[in-house]
Formats: C-alpha cells, structure tokens, sequence
C-alpha cells in the first residue's frame, strides 16, 4: 500500500533530522567520552541543520517526480542562485597574501564560480536522482557513493577549518547528503515508525536543552569544530542575536593631545647611547617554555635567558594573529584602534625616526610579510631583509648589527622568527616524535637554538650595555584544544599567555607578576629612548610599573576581521564615516564564522566574553589552568570584578577611537551646549 501524505512528509523530516544528528555526532568520535550536555547541544544544533535540509529533500522529492524540462529548469536556477552566492566567498578565498594582487585573479575568480555552479548542478542532480532509484542495488550504489561524498566533505572542513566562513558553506552538501541517505534507507522500511520515534526523541532532546547563545562561543566551540556543522548556527543566527553597534558619541569634549615624556628612573645614565633591538618569533605559546619531553628540554636557550634577564610572569598578547599583535606592541594602541584608525598611525619606527641612526627589519620570506601592509605599517621606511629560514634570519641580523658597530651608528633593529608557525615540520638534530604536536615542538626548538646565538652573538659584542632588547611571542598556537589547531579566534591561555622578557646590562634579573601586555612595548622603547609618550593611549611604559601590583588588568580582543578585509587595514590614507561605522559594526557582530570578543586577565582568574552572543565565560587559571568551560568557578566577586574592568576599558577603548576620529576630521561632533 503506497504510504499516505502525510506518512511520506513525516518519513522526509525524519530522514533529513536523523542524519543532521548524525552528522553532528559523527564528528565527536575522535573524542572518546561524549557528555550528555554536549549531545542535547547538538540535537538543538540539529534542529537548526535540518530545516533548510529538510526544504531541499522536498524540493528535491517534488522535481524528481516531474518533467525532465522542470528537472533542467530548476538544475538551472540552482546554478545560478550558487554562483550569485558563491561571489562573495570566492572574493574571500582569494583575498590571501598570494591571491591579493594576482595579476589574473577576476579570471581566477570566475573560473572558481564556475566550477562552484558546476559542482552544485551536479550534487542536485545526483541528488534527484538517488530518490528516483527503487531497485535496492542502485540504491545501494548510490548511498555508498554518498558516503564517501560525505566523507570528502567532512575531511575538507577538517582540513581547511569550519571557522572559515566560505568552507563552513560546505556542512550544507554533507548534512543534506547525510539526510537523503537516511531518507534512503527509511522511507519504504516497514520499521520506520522507528525512526520517525527516535527522531522526536532527539527532537525533544535539543529543544528542551533550548537555545543558549554560548553555544556558538568560542568557549563551547566543541560543538561547532567537533561537530563540524555548528557553523550553521554561527552564521545564520548569532548575527540576528548581535547588539546594537551604534557609534554614539558621550558628549564629553576630547582632551588636547599632551605629549608625556615619562621621568621615571630606569637606572640608565641620559646622555648614553641608546639601542633598541627587537625579537619576536610567531606562534610561540607560554606553556612550551621551559617544557621537558622525553628527558629532553624543549627552549634550553629561551629558558636560560629568561633567568638572566626581566621575564614578565603575567604578559598576555592584545591579538591572537600577528598583524595587530605586533602592531599594538609597535604603536600601543589596542586591535580596534588600529583597525579603527583614521589614518597610518604612528608606530616606534616613525617616532624614532630622527634619533637613530639606523633602522633594521628582518622578516620571514613568506608572501604575508611581504605585503605592503606590513611595509607601510609595520615598518615603513625601514631597511628590510627577507630570510628564508630562521637560521638566515639571525645571520642577517648578526651581519647587519656587526656593520653597525663599525659604522658607530646606533640602531634599532627588528627580528622576526617564524619556525613554530605552521606547518610544522620536524628538523634534524630537533625530534621529538611523530604528529603534529611533535612537529610544533621541534620548530619551537629549533627557533629556541636561533635565539641562543643571537643571544650569544650580542653578548659577545657587548650589545646589551648600550642596547634594550625585547623579547616576545605575537601569540599563541592552539594544538588540538577545542579541535582547533593554528591561531585566530580564540582568546584562551594557550592563544593569549605570551613569553615577554627585556635584558639590558643595568636590568638585574627579576620576575614582575604585575600584569602586562603587548600594547606596553612601544611606550617602554619610548621611555628607554628618551622620546616623548603619546597621551592618547592606555598603554604603561613596563619601566614606571610596580613589578609586583597584584591588580593590573591586561586585555586582548578578537574580532572576525579576515581576508581583504584584514589586508587593507592600514592602505587608506583617511576613513571617511560610513567606512568607519561599518568596521565597528564588523568587529561586533558574528561573521566570517567566529564570534568577537574581548578578555581580561586579573589577579590569576581570566574572562573571556563573546560580544555578539553577549556570553562570558570565566576561568580561575589556578584551578582550572586549562580553561575548561564546564569548570567555572563560582567565584561572583572577582566575576564581577573582572566585567567591571573589562567594560570599563571597552568603554574608555570606543572614548578614544571617538575622540581620534573627532581629531582627525571632526568625523564625531561634540553635541552644542543648550
């Protein structure tokens, strides 16, 4: 007997539901041990995953059963509405270092938006035709060749990573697939009343864990980046549940810029020779400082170094990517400033500029420093030098600072180690084993033998008796935590605690727990220089600081800022308005398939809280060192303490992006007295 209307539209939903559940689990079996939160999560995930898979199976049902004009047809209008879509995300995947300027990107781009109209017609096609088979074979066939489809869907996402919000687009294919194939399988059984009963089971399940904005935070993000289909949910719902974005100006006049020169004692005499040498290395996280694996130390050099010179015990990183990591410990300004700043805004190099003899930039050979961006930037005006390894990097820097020396000339130089950015890979001498984290380990070691002889080299040569040198990591590196590997998104200990260390021969060694970030470098060389400290950002000379005051709060943001987006941050000479307000909406709404957010870290406790979702997550770093969102502690006093400073300095950030803005332009009006 032919299943009735509403038995076959039930059989549909069940089908389509079942497999967006099975989708979603699918991707917790690396995991071992799965919560039962974290399942009803992803049921209520589901929920979202199988309505427009659910319209597409119908819609797929329906052509199937007519004309071979309206199959055509309607092959016809997929492509077309795919490759209408498909626009912007072939403008974001082209819009990396390689791609930016290529001198044949339009016809890239039409060539990718082509095979992208292709693909879809096809998989519509492939499709219908999997509801049209009845004989079990071809079906069989068909569901096998589905699977693996599947399979090389899911494998993408892993590998290109489901934050990136053109590959997310590709848990819409592989639910739907994962729908039909149950579909498939349970509309003609004589069971399926069993399916359709588990499918209200699980329904029950995710909507009665209901819908909490946490769960596309960064914080839960096991169940987008386990799961592999969460993104769904991050971009189509968490932009509708964004708060207002408004830039609203207080009313208060902006005070006139003053420039402060710091008097603090920092046991260097005034009238010396002053160098300023600068080593940063990428992707370095704290936690592999000082680490031991297999009886072997991991940084030997960094860790004895460490020990002879000011090591910040509390230093955290302003960014988790290098552009406004290293831009905010070049300007000291904070991420949103620099991205909000109306024009090229002053870094260490430009200030500098007049008192020193010569300025060096040693940089990786990788087509992303290679930007003008970085050179505009970064360092505009700089001699620059591209290394190809880490190795030619310190040899670079040696020769230059040893020509220095002859030419009496004083400099301030800047080096920047690439090794423990991925890809990782092992080196000779460096093996610690297989996998990946192995690779980053013995790249961290190999970074950590370059630093010891450039350490070496300046001691031998007495540069640190007229010399500050610097140290720090731009960020962290994420090794499997949350699923996640690189950088980006996430403003965890593992992405945020930076080493951050100073030597000078009058610095006697010391650990200061005082917290501190990366935003406090340039006011610190200015300090060191003698040059005046711009009295329009919130960053502290590291030398006016008490080492030990147990109440200073550090910051950090992120925000989905990517692609051409990101590349042409700094290219305009000047903003005008509606530039200006779309970037501070972009970095308070969910985009791009992560969620802003801004962090502090205090007294031991750290809170992260996610702007879009307006959900914070808090973390005694004592107690709960790896940042376990289901361990919060339930300390409301230094909670509440925490949001305080976090607010406040959100605040006092947007006052002063304000207040430039008015400066530069009068963008902002200071509202007439009645």
């Amino acid at each position: 007997m032919p299943p009735k209307p509403f038995d076959s539209i039930l059989m549909l939903w069940s089908g389509a539901y079942l497999g967006a559940v099975f989708f979603l689990v699918a991707g917790l079996l690396p995991q071992g041990t799965v919560s039962i939160g974290l399942l009803a999560q992803l049921s209520w995930l589901a929920v979202v995953g199988s309505i427009p898979t659910t319209l597409a199976l119908a819609a797929a049902s329906r052509v199937a059963s007519g004309t071979r004009p309206i199959i055509v047809a309607s092959t016809l209008v997929l492509v077309a509405l795919t490759m209408a879509v498909g626009w912007e995300h072939v403008d974001f995947l082209l819009s990396g270092p390689r791609w930016l300027d290529h001198p044949r990107r339009p016809l890239l781009q039409v060539a990718m938006l082509s095979v992208l109209g292709l693909l879809a017609g096809a998989g519509w096609l492939w499709l219908i035709l999997g509801i049209r088979v009845r004989r079990p074979a071809q079906q069989a066939t068909w569901i096998a060749f589905s699977i693996v489809a599947v399979g090389l869907l899911t494998a993408a996402i892993v590998r290109y990573r489901a934050y990136d919000y053109s590959i997310a687009q590709l848990v819409f294919p592989a639910g739907l697939l994962s729908g039909a194939i149950l579909y498939l399988i349970i509309r003609n059984s004589p069971r399926r009343i069993i399916a359709v009963g588990l499918a209200a089971v699980c329904l029950l399940f995710g909507v009665g864990s209901r819908f909490a904005p946490a769960l596309v935070t960064t914080g839960q993000r096991e169940v987008i980046a386990q799961s592999r289909a969460g993104a769904l949910a991050t971009l189509y719902v968490l932009p509708h549940v964004s708060q207002g974005t408004g830039l609203q100006h207080s009313g208060a006049g902006c005070p006139e810029p003053k420039p402060i020169l710091e008097t603090s004692p920092i046991g260097i005499l005034p009238d010396g020779r002053r160098n300023v040498i600068l080593i940063t290395v990428d992707a370095l996280r704290k936690d592999v400082v000082g680490r031991v694996r297999d009886g072997r130390p991991v940084t030997p050099q960094l860790s004895k170094l460490a020990t002879n010179g000011v090591s910040f015990v509390n230093a955290t990183s302003t960014y988790p990517a290098t552009l406004f990591a290293v831009g905010s410990a070049f300007t000291g300004l904070s991420p949103a400033e620099l991205y909000l700043s109306p024009s090229l805004p002053e870094t260490i190099f430009t200030r500098s500029r007049a008192h020193i003899d010569q300025q060096i930039a040693v940089l990786p050979d990788v087509t992303w420093f290679r930007l003008p961006i970085v050179r505009q930037f970064l360092a505009p005006g700089v001699e620059t030098k591209f290394a190809a390894t880490d190795a030619d990097a310190t040899d670079a820097l040696v020769a230059r600072l040893r020509q220095a020396r002859q030419d009496d000339a004083s400099v301030m130089a800047w080096v920047h180690y690439y090794a423990p950015h991925d890809p990782y890979e092992s080196h000779a001498g460096f093996a610690f084993g297989d996998g990946k984290r192995n690779a980053y380990l013995s790249e961290v070691a190999y970074f950590d033998r370059e630093l010891g002889r450039l350490m070496g080299y300046l001691e031998a040569d007495r540069w640190l008796e007229d010399s500050l040198v610097i140290f720090f990591s731009d960020h962290g590196e994420a090794l499997g935590e949350r699923s996640y590997w690189g950088h980006h998104v996430y403003l965890n200990g593992w992405m945020v605690d930076v080493p951050l260390v100073l030597w000078h021969s009058a610095f006697a060694p010391s650990e200061p727990r005082v917290g501190v970030s990366l935003a406090d470098v340039a006011p610190s060389v200015l300090h060191f220089l003698g040059l005046p400290l711009p009295s329009d950002i919130a960053a502290r000379s590291l030398f006016t600081l008490d080492p030990e005051l147990p109440n200073r709060a550090s910051f950090s943001e992120a925000f989905p800022v990517r692609g051409r987006e990101l590349f042409d941050s700094f290219c305009l000479p000047a903003l005008d308005d509606a530039t200006i307000r779309e970037r501070l909406r972009s970095i308070r709404v969910s985009s791009k398939g992560y969620e802003p957010k801004g962090a502090v870290s205090l007294d031991g406790y750290r809170l992260i809280h996610h702007r879009g979702a307006d959900e914070a997550f808090f973390f005694d770093l004592e107690s709960n060192p790896g940042e376990d969102p289901g361990l919060q502690t339930a300390n409301s006093e230094a909670r509440r303490k925490l949001e305080a400073e976090l607010d406040s300095w959100e605040q006092a950030q947007l006052r002063r992006i304000q207040c430039r803005l008015q400066l530069s332009g009068d963008r902002v009006k200071t509202p007439r007295p009645q």
